[in-house]
């Protein structure tokens, strides 16, 4: 089916709550319209081409991709975030070189883009190194508009071997949107925890760590 397509073979209680956050938020949008598909890196103009038909993601990351990177511009509006960690090998041990790194997440007032559409207007990509670290620097999300969803950035993995897929959100301890109920819809995918504690540095900027492992989906 396309759903199941569209969101990598999800647990069927993932895809039903990931669906839902979206649809919270982009009322107007088809699940055709913001559903990350597999595809490899991708030529500039290939990757246009693949973000108007709704493959974005792997499908239309920059040729050349470093262990970090910087999401926003300067002036951006919304609080400084540096969010950092290390991808594992299914061991939890090994550090996995090669790990595409992609995220997304909405703006300091909870929007994806102006109008609200995807792909996120928000978004970067990571390759890990031999020592599987990453690094990204970006303002911290604001929850989606009347909604009582934990503000969030989502995430897929690739690696060789390994097909693009989802794991759980980066969620962030304290947020009181995040119920027993909603901690029971995570699959748990990614490995460790997806639920961050943030610290706020003397430079006003947060930051927050958040390992993860491959696995097979």
């Amino acid at each position: 089916m396309e759903e199941q397509q569209a969101t990598l073979r999800e647990s069927r209680r993932a895809f039903i709550m990931r669906a839902a956050m979206i649809g919270a938020a982009l009322p107007a949008a088809s699940l055709g319209a913001w559903a990350l598909r597999r595809g490899a890196s991708a030529a500039p103009a290939q990757a246009q081409a693949n973000t108007q038909q709704g493959l974005w993601g792997a499908a239309d990351a920059p040729a050349q991709l470093s262990w970090r990177t910087v999401i926003t511009s300067p002036g951006e509006p919304g609080e400084p975030l540096v969010m950092s960690g290390r991808i594992f090998q299914p061991d939890g041990r090994t550090p996995a070189a090669g790990v595409m790194l992609y995220v997304y997440h909405a703006d300091a007032r909870g929007y994806y883009n102006q109008p609200n559409k995807l792909p996120a207007r928000l978004r970067g990509w990571m390759r890990t190194g031999a020592d599987g670290r990453y690094e990204f620097r970006t303002i911290r999300p604001a929850p989606y508009p009347n909604a009582d969803v934990p503000a969030h950035i989502h995430t897929t993995l690739a690696a060789p071997g390994y097909p693009e897929y989802w794991i759980d959100s980066y969620w962030f301890d304290g947020d009181p949107f995040i119920t027993p109920a909603k901690l029971a819809t995570l699959s748990g995918r990614g490995g460790f925890n997806s639920v961050v504690a943030l610290l706020r540095g003397k430079d006003d900027v947060w930051y927050g760590r958040r390992d993860m492992r491959l696995e097979r989906v």
